[in-house]
């Protein structure tokens, strides 16, 4: 797991890479630090791809501060997966923060337990919760929940993303490859260009599958006997 800490304040990052380095040595863990003194360097490795699961953010920031970088990691980037720790050493943010879906907000001094029990629930969430898909959209890392993707299609050198919201982004992947990755996620590739989510088929007969989107999708007369296993499977499984 990845933690990034962004605070100009050397003394905090020092204690949070200290109970870190405590953490991974009483619980057997792996988690990687990364420590910037400033938004602006945090910002360039997010957008040249370096991925975080959580990150301990100070507000009070020279030049951008920590809640606008968790607007763009929020809005522009649609990042929804990082799980942002905000701290501060006044208590005045906390309206300011709704919109980002902080996982949590700490005054300084900060407490050890706090923390702890932060990476608790990231660990947790990110072992046994929700996939993501990461993908590169216009040179910027994004993800998005692998439960709320519809489908993937083949398109040109990548992928489509078709999301329940209705949003399609592209990504450079080649189908196969993530049939390979995802095929044991619920997914099933229906036909050569198709790798869809077995929980959005709405309709389904021996020829084509309707998605909840409406999208008709045909069944490749080779993976209609394959394609029905899975099918039946998933749904004893959702039983």
């Amino acid at each position: 797991m990845n933690i990034a800490i962004c605070d100009d304040d050397k003394g905090v990052c020092s204690q949070l890479e200290g109970w870190i380095e405590q953490y991974n040595y009483e619980n057997a863990t792996r988690l990687y630090v990364d420590v910037y003194h400033s938004a602006e360097t945090l910002q360039q490795q997010l957008q040249n791809g370096q991925w975080y699961d959580m990150l301990f953010l100070d507000i009070e920031l020279p030049q951008k501060n920590g809640i606008e970088l968790g607007q763009m990691i929020r809005s522009a980037w649609k990042m929804d997966l990082i799980y942002l720790v905000f701290i501060s050493g006044k208590s005045n943010y906390c309206m300011d923060l709704f919109d980002v879906h902080p996982l949590n907000f700490h005054l300084k001094p900060l407490k050890h337990k706090d923390v702890v029990k932060d990476i608790d629930l990231v660990r947790e969430r990110v072992n046994t919760g929700t996939l993501a898909f990461r993908y590169r959209e216009d040179g910027v890392y994004k993800s998005v929940c692998l439960k709320d993707v519809v489908y993937f299609v083949g398109a040109g050198k990548g992928v489509e993303v078709h999301c329940k919201d209705g949003r399609v982004a592209f990504a450079g992947n080649s189908l196969q490859q993530l049939c390979d990755i995802y095929e044991k996620h619920g997914f099933s590739r229906c036909h050569k260009s198709y790798l869809i989510n077995l929980n959005y088929v709405s309709e389904y007969s021996m020829s084509k599958v309707k998605m909840s989107d409406g999208k008709e999708i045909i069944i490749g007369k080779s993976r209609r006997k394959q394609f029905k296993d899975e099918f039946i499977n998933h749904e004893l499984m959702e039983d």
